[in-house]
């Protein structure tokens, strides 16, 4: 299944990749923050599409675990599916309380 794939090479280039990626966000937020593009509109459509977003991948966990226990039975695939859904959830619930302390 493996075959070909050399985990060591893997392995090196992820934390280079992830650098490289971090040094690009730095250069691009930098300029954008310097061209006042993150204005109120801009936070205002971006809390939009997160709250969308949010439903949208509740939704989506909700009918995977569904499937994952109707062909698989209450195995391993289960357990992560449920790990994630309380991670969602919990995430969700700390995000409200960090969110309601502001007003």
């Amino acid at each position: 299944m493996y075959e070909g794939f050399n985990i060591w090479t893997f392995m090196a280039g992820l934390p280079l990749g992830l650098a490289i990626a971090g040094v690009v966000y730095f250069f691009v937020h930098r300029k954008a923050k310097k061209e006042r593009i993150y204005d109120e509109r801009y936070t205002a459509i971006h809390r939009h599409a997160r709250s969308i977003s949010w439903m949208v991948m509740t939704v989506a966990i909700l009918v995977a675990w569904a499937i994952v226990i109707i062909i698989e039975g209450p195995k391993l695939a289960f357990f992560i599916m449920t790990a994630l859904w309380v991670i969602h959830m919990l995430s969700w619930a700390i995000g409200t309380a960090i969110a309601n302390k502001d007003y």
